[in-house]
């Protein structure tokens, strides 16, 4: 009698603690209110995070917190705002002073590829690819799935608006001063964004 075939359970799209720790740190003091909600995703603020979670809870850690801490904003303003300030902390956290000038020494669209790789370090499921945008200049930024998460069924896209903030603050404060990102598409159901950067 043959042997079952034993078969690896397929890897699961992740977001990873550190950067759940980070956000919650960056909209920190949370409402009671807020608090339950992440609970209720699994995330207790007060306790030490796991090394990771599955991926649906960091759009909805983005769409309660940036609600919370920002309720004078629209949700848009208010997940562009919470995507720089997040970055903010992030890079100060993980980079340090790696950024400064590193603009001046790769070049700048290597600079532009390299940190939002960079800064896509937050989970295990996306990726970014970057081409220059022809006659119109600049360049075109995808945030996309990797390969292995292509057609996986729980992947998700960040919310675009808090990844224009993020990738918008890296840009700015990594060697490109004047770096403007415009949201082109967002396609939920891909978890493909894609953007337009301009210097």
């Amino acid at each position: 009698m043959a042997l079952a075939t034993l078969r690896v359970p397929d890897r699961e799209p992740l977001v990873f603690g550190y950067a759940l720790d980070t956000l919650l740190a960056t909209a920190s003091p949370l409402p009671p209110l807020t608090l339950k909600a992440l609970e209720r995703q699994g995330v207790f603020a007060g306790r030490p995070l796991h090394t990771a979670y599955p991926c649906a809870v960091w759009p909805a850690a983005i769409h309660l917190l940036a609600s919370a801490a920002l309720p004078h904003l629209g949700r848009d303003q208010a997940e562009d705002a919470l995507g720089r300030a997040f970055a903010e902390r992030f890079i100060q956290a993980r980079m340090g002073t790696v950024l400064q000038g590193f603009a001046q020494v790769v070049g700048t669209e290597q600079m532009l590829l390299r940190l939002s790789r960079a800064l896509r370090s937050t989970n295990n499921f996306l990726d970014v690819s970057l081409e220059p945008h022809g006659d119109e200049g600049g360049w075109e930024l995808r945030l996309h799935p990797v390969r292995e998460f292509e057609h996986h069924p729980r992947r998700l896209a960040d919310p675009p608006h808090f990844a224009r903030g993020l990738l918008t603050y890296a840009f700015q404060h990594g060697g490109a001063p004047t770096a403007r990102l415009t949201l082109v598409d967002h396609d939920e159901g891909r978890a493909l964004t894609t953007f337009h950067v301009g210097l």
